[in-house]
């Protein structure tokens, strides 16, 4: 049985050396799972978007009918749209923009920066967040997970520097 080179050691093993071996691992298990968690936010938020995209929207509203002699009668309608008839380009274009920003943090923790992955993953959170009541609770899940593995990395960081 051959021995790794990284555990090879001469001499007898300290133990500052087996806490700074157990740091480095600890470092790397941190940074795996902030971006497996960041990767799945990411496939959450296009997930929701495409779900979001398909699902019928009901639309509710009210009509004035003008009568022959003059009166007018109010009559309530729902009807059941697709979300381009519902929104528009616009609403297509929230959609496109949510998703591209998870995938934009998945991209820069792939990538490895901090900097970048924290200015978006807080802007993403914060816009699902204030829209919340339309279509960012489908995004919230994803939010959650973009913000746990930002910490994740942060916190992979602080344990970098002990090492």
């Amino acid at each position: 049985m051959t021995i790794p080179p990284e555990f090879a050691r001469s001499g007898p093993v300290s133990l500052c050396w087996v806490s700074e071996r157990s740091f480095q691992q600890m470092h790397m298990l941190l940074v795996r799972s902030g971006k497996f968690l960041v990767a799945m936010a990411a496939i959450w938020a296009v997930g929701a978007s495409l779900y979001i995209f398909s699902s019928p929207v009901s639309v509710h509203g009210k009509t004035d009918l003008l009568l022959r002699d003059s009166s007018t009668v109010v009559e309530a309608f729902t009807l059941e749209q697709s979300w381009h008839e519902a929104q528009g380009l616009w609403g297509i274009l929230w959609l496109v923009f949510f998703s591209g920003l998870y995938l934009l943090a998945d991209r820069v923790a792939w990538k490895g920066n901090r900097i970048a992955l924290a200015i978006t993953s807080v802007t993403a959170v914060a816009l699902s967040i204030v829209t919340g009541f339309s279509i960012g609770s489908a995004y919230l899940p994803a939010a959650f997970g973009l913000f746990i593995g930002k910490l994740m990395f942060l916190s992979s960081n602080l344990l970098r520097a002990q090492c």
